[in-house]
């Protein structure tokens, strides 16, 4: 709660303790303060005078700046409240407990122990983001006790850094001669340095002994004058003390005359409730003795009512019965002629099946016959499949060697006539008369002899023609067929008869519709006997062969056995129709009449249970009155509860009396104003002593410089130099192999702390992944802090993230470091943030958020609700705007 609070007048909001909380308002609505009220609140005491705590008084009104929480620490819950700049008082309670309340400085420490304990401060300030800090990353490796034990929970185990005893006690040999931070000399090496320095300077003090026993002695009297002061205002307080005192006591005599009165006031509020709630209930019973009366009269007017019902009804339901019973006999009948009529014609039914079952299984039989002729004719023709294409290839091939050969051989042609000698035979030639020369041939005409020689290649060609032509008749003597003209006949009337086999084997399979011969055979023997057994002239029969029995015409039209045809009727089915239908409708008819009788019996029964139960109430009720009337009669009633009310009456008004005269003396001295004045008398007693001290010490300072005398000893301030800097280099030596060690050991821990990185790394991966997508990831520093971020391919130093990116980062570390410490951990505060996210990311960064709402505590002060509009679960409070305060 803030209230007086720069510009807000007063603002109360309720954190839950866990889940999501976005504090939304416009800007300057005093956001921030809230932040700032709540530091302020634990951090500093009510009567600091620190600028930025005046700072936030309202301008132009003189009133305290109250700041007022309520929360839980270790299941311990308590109620703090301070106001500051004016009244600068303190208060803690313990609501729910019965632990004394406290005040002022014990209030203030004993929250500040209770935080420094119980609450890891390092982590509190770790996880805000404040409006007017720039957005930097969370070291999680320096301080945060919390999540470090988070962390090795997460890892499995303790600490991979092992015990820190050997580097805590290089560090403290380290820190004997060197600060933590900035390594300057500490302990017994800055006092060697100021032992060094003061050997240094020991000569120049000496030349200066007079001008600073002039400056003690000017010192000496400020200090008097302060003390004076301190004693004439120390005196002043403290009348002013015993006067509060003596008041204080008035203040406690009447706060018990009040406490008497208000007790005296609860004892006749008590009295007058008793007798009034004694009236109404008289009130009340005798009310409800007439209802009763009224209820039992309605019930018996009931019953009759039923009764006169349930005669005429019960009738109805007699008469519907015996509609039914007839009904039903009649239904039965028409069954039965309705059986006699589908018998008769089940039988017709059979003979046709028979008769067709017949048919159909002599021309299965028939393109069985026919079948079985195809494939022998088939068989006789077969030629394999490969047949025709080996003799093309084969007469292809003789074809082309012989166009080969006559091409290659040459030709003599002779344009004369007359007698030559060829190859040593005579000859007759004639114009038209030549020869073609495969080998060496002379010719010789006359004298003269020709000898004509073919070409080279020759042979060749006709040794290719021989040889296709051995392979053409090797083929046709394997396959049995004279030349190609024959085998290709064979193979087109091999297709004709196979063509002729899938047809006839497509109808038979189409005929038998999935089913065998035998199949067919056997129904059909089936109905055979069926009929046969039908027939009432023929008792003995047996089958003559394998076949079955023979089945005449006239046997398979004769009558079904046992059945007469039935008399000439309109139809039996709608006959039957008829009667089910009626049996319906009397059946329905019986139905509503039976539930009607039924209900008004049971309504019957039901108005005499309630008139029986109606009039034993009334009994009942009549009795208690009558007991209560002979105790205490109605007036009697009456007259008790105003005699209780004017007692009542008088007992608050000595009440109000005493609590008028208790403000009277509470105006006069507030207790706050004498513990106040205690305190101030405290704090001044203090500062007189530490004043009178201070002349003390004035006084010596002087009396020290005026008896020591002149430093003129210049060469003992010489010794006194060289022995300083022999021990200082000394020690020098030795904080220097301290802090070699320190740095090497703390490397080495380190690399260790790498080790428990992964928990850290995967929560902020996993938060990531919502925002960035799965392939999201960053690289940590040994400090846990980011340094760069990869998503997909590329990889960016944090330092070149756009400012947006860093701030969604920033804000998923404090999450995730959030989730890690669980319930356990300290509120996470994010103040005025996404204002660099698109809107696209707002969403997912919203999932991020909401994830830490099952175990933490997550305030968003936001002027713009809609940037988190993906936080699912949240609550909002909106800030009242009252004045212009600091955002």
């Amino acid at each position: 709660m803030l209230q007086d609070f720069r510009g807000v007048t007063r603002e109360e909001v309720e954190i839950p303790t866990q889940g999501v909380l976005v504090v939304e308002g416009p800007n300057e609505s005093g956001k921030t303060s809230l932040m700032d009220a709540l530091e302020m609140l634990l951090e500093h005491k009510a009567s600091s005078g620190r600028a930025d705590i005046k700072a936030t008084k309202p301008v132009g009104r003189d009133v305290p700046v109250v700041v007022e929480a309520e929360f839980t620490i270790d299941d311990l819950r308590l109620c703090y409240r301070k106001e500051f700049v004016k009244g600068k008082q303190t208060s803690l309670h313990f609501p729910g407990s019965a632990r004394e309340a406290l005040s002022g400085d014990d209030a203030h420490n004993y929250v500040r122990d209770l935080l420094e304990s119980k609450v890891d401060r390092s982590l509190w300030r770790a996880l805000r983001i404040a409006q007017d800090e720039p957005i930097g990353q969370v070291n999680a490796a320096e301080g945060m006790d919390s999540l470090r034990r988070a962390l090795d929970a997460a890892a499995g185990g303790e600490d991979p850094t092992g015990d820190d005893s050997l580097i805590a006690q290089v560090t403290e040999e380290r820190n004997r001669y060197l600060t933590a931070q900035k390594g300057g000399p500490t302990g017994d090496l800055a006092r060697s340095e100021a032992r060094l320095a003061e050997a240094r300077e020991l000569l120049t003090r000496a030349k200066a002994e007079h001008a600073e026993l002039d400056a003690a002695v000017d010192a000496h009297a400020q200090q008097a004058a302060v003390h004076r002061s301190h004693s004439e205002a120390q005196s002043a307080l403290e009348t002013e003390v015993t006067r509060l005192e003596a008041a204080a006591v008035v203040v406690s005599e009447r706060r018990q005359v009040a406490s008497d009165a208000d007790t005296r006031v609860d004892r006749a509020a008590a009295e007058h409730d008793a007798a009034l709630r004694m009236v109404r209930d008289r009130g009340d019973l005798v009310s409800e003795v007439e209802r009763e009366r009224d209820r039992t009269k309605a019930a018996r007017k009931a019953v009759e009512a039923a009764a006169d019902r349930l005669g005429p009804a019960q009738e109805r339901a007699d008469g519907a019965r015996e509609s039914l019973e007839a009904a039903e006999a009649a239904l039965t009948r028409a069954r039965a002629s309705l059986d006699r009529a589908r018998l008769t014609q089940e039988s017709e039914h059979r003979r046709r099946e028979y008769q067709r079952l017949d048919t159909l299984i002599d021309t299965v039989e028939g393109i069985g016959d026919e079948l079985s002729a195809v494939d022998a004719r088939l068989t006789e023709v077969a030629i394999p499949d490969d047949a025709v294409e080996r003799i093309r290839s084969a007469d292809e091939s003789l074809r082309e060697a012989v166009v080969r050969s006559t091409a290659s051989a040459p030709t003599v042609e002779v344009a004369g006539s007359g007698q030559l000698v060829v190859a040593g035979e005579s000859r007759e030639a004639d114009p038209a008369w030549t020869e073609r020369i495969v080998d060496d041939t002379v010719f010789e005409i006359g004298d003269i002899s020709l000898t004509v020689s073919p070409a080279g290649d020759t042979d060749a060609v006709r040794r290719e023609e021989t040889s296709a032509r051995r392979r053409l008749e090797t083929v046709l003597r394997e396959i049995g067929v004279a030349d190609r003209a024959e085998v290709e006949e064979r193979a087109r009337l091999v297709d004709s008869l196979r063509g002729q086999v899938e047809a006839l084997r497509r109808r038979r399979t189409d005929l038998l519709a999935g089913e065998t011969l035998d199949d067919l055979r056997t129904r059909r023997d089936a109905l055979r006997n069926l009929l046969t057994d039908a027939d009432p002239q023929e008792e003995n029969g047996g089958p003559e062969d394998d076949a079955g029995p023979e089945v005449t015409t006239d046997q398979v039209d004769a009558p079904v056995a046992g059945f007469e045809s039935p008399p000439e009727l309109a139809d039996p089915a709608a006959t039957a129709a008829d009667a089910e239908t009626l049996v319906v409708t009397c059946r329905g008819a019986d139905r509503a009449a039976a539930a009607e009788a039924e209900t008004v019996r049971t309504e019957h029964a039901t108005r005499v249970a309630l008139a029986e139960e109606a009039e034993s109430r009334l009994a009942e009720r009549t009795t208690v009155l009558e007991r209560a009337r002979e105790t205490a009669s109605d007036s009697q009633l009456s007259e008790t509860e105003e005699a209780a009310r004017k007692r009542l009456d008088e007992a608050r008004a000595d009440a109000h009396k005493a609590r008028t005269a208790l403000d009277d003396a509470l105006a006069d001295a507030p207790p706050e104003v004498l513990d106040n004045a205690r305190a101030s008398l405290t704090a001044l007693q203090n500062e007189e002593r530490e004043s009178a001290a201070a002349v003390a010490t004035a006084l010596g300072r002087v009396n020290a410089i005026v008896d020591q005398g002149r430093l003129g000893d210049v060469s003992a301030a010489d010794r006194e130099l060289d022995e300083a800097e022999r021990e200082n280099a000394a020690l020098w030596r030795r904080a220097r192999a301290a802090d070699l060690l320190l740095r090497t050991l703390t490397t080495r821990r380190s690399e260790a702390l790498r080790a428990y990185q992964e928990p850290f790394h995967r929560a902020v991966v996993e938060l990531g992944s919502l925002v960035y997508g799965r392939d999201f990831d960053v690289q940590l520093g040994e400090d846990l802090t980011i340094r760069s971020r990869r998503i997909g391919d590329v990889t960016v130093n944090y330092d070149s993230l756009s400012g947006g990116a860093r701030e969604q980062l920033a804000v998923i570390v404090r999450i995730a470091c959030a989730r890690l410490v669980g319930t356990g951990g300290v509120p996470v505060f994010l103040d005025d943030t996404m204002g660099y996210t698109d809107p696209g990311r707002r969403l997912t960064m919203g999932n991020v958020i909401a994830s830490a709402a099952g175990t933490s505590q997550v305030i968003v002060l936001t002027c713009d609700r809609a940037r988190f509009a993906g936080v699912g679960g949240a609550r909002t409070h909106v800030m009242r705007r009252t004045a212009a305060a600091t955002e």
